[in-house]
């Protein structure tokens, strides 16, 4: 029958205290990647929520701009000629927005950012919406 002596029972207890530090400094730097993932995927999704909304705020005022053009009596022709316009400038504006976005993220950052469009970044977060609830 083996005998644990003084000498074993020190090493024993020296090993499982050397591995009880290496395993709380990795589980406290993964948990810290994993949170600031979470964090900034949040943030983007946020941002790109608060996008929407002027978005939308845009289109309310361009519906208010046409109401005030036909009580101006502008003609259909011209009304639909600044639509035109409208829409190009906040296309236009969208999709700077998010190469702006993509562009000017910290290199380490990017990969968090799937989409290079208005189209795929609402997709990314309306899809990023939804899995949270």
């Amino acid at each position: 029958m083996y005998e644990v002596t003084m000498q074993d029972l020190t090493i024993f207890v020296a090993l499982g205290f050397a591995c009880g530090i290496f395993a709380s400094v990795f589980l406290a730097r993964f948990f810290e990647v994993v949170h600031t993932w979470r964090m900034v995927r949040e943030t983007i999704i946020w941002l790109l929520y608060m996008c929407s909304k002027l978005v939308e705020d845009v289109a309310f005022l361009q519906e208010v701009k046409k109401s005030h053009m036909r009580k101006a009596e502008f003609s259909e022709d011209q009304i639909r000629e600044f639509d035109k316009v409208d829409e190009r400038y906040l296309t236009n504006w969208k999709n700077s927005v998010i190469l702006s976005l993509v562009k000017r993220a910290p290199p380490h950052f990017r990969s968090f950012l799937p989409f290079r469009d208005w189209r795929e970044a609402m997709r990314f977060m309306e899809r990023e919406l939804k899995n949270d609830d």
